[in-house]
């Protein structure tokens, strides 16, 4: 794990996560009840986390980063939405597939990525839209 290139885009990631549990248990802003917010607020998160995953673990590939972003980030938005008070409603699990929808968008988005940007993103260039073992 190289933790040294890779901090700065995990601190700044546990930061966002730690934004969406204080919201979620303190209430700190009146926020408007516009759910796509939250998918929004989910994929800045799995755009940070990716970059954090990429630069952590290289050798484990964009066909080992997304899908552990995808994994992590339904963890996390989990305990987010369905910690504390109250009943697993019907509101909360389409909380729950909101933010969800915004952490695979991030995840599909990945796999597009022209290779300007993986150099920035991933900290190493990635074809785009390639295939392990293909002869792109």
């Amino acid at each position: 794990m190289n933790l040294s290139s890779s901090y700065r885009w995990w601190l700044p990631a546990g930061i966002l996560y730690a934004a969406f549990l204080l919201q979620h248990f303190f209430s700190i802003l009146q926020l408007p009840a516009w759910h796509w917010g939250l998918a929004i607020a989910y994929a800045l998160w799995a755009a940070l986390a990716l970059g954090a995953i990429a630069r952590s673990w290289p050798k484990l590939t964009p066909y080992g980063w997304r899908p552990l972003v995808i994994f992590l980030g339904a963890i996390l938005s989990a305990i987010d939405i369905f910690a504390g008070p109250g009943p697993a409603s019907a509101q909360r699990i389409d909380t729950w597939m909101t933010a969800l929808i915004g952490i695979a968008i991030v995840s599909i988005l990945a796999r597009f990525t022209p290779r300007k940007w993986s150099k920035l993103w991933f900290g190493q260039e990635v074809q785009p839209g390639s295939r392990p073992y293909s002869s792109r």
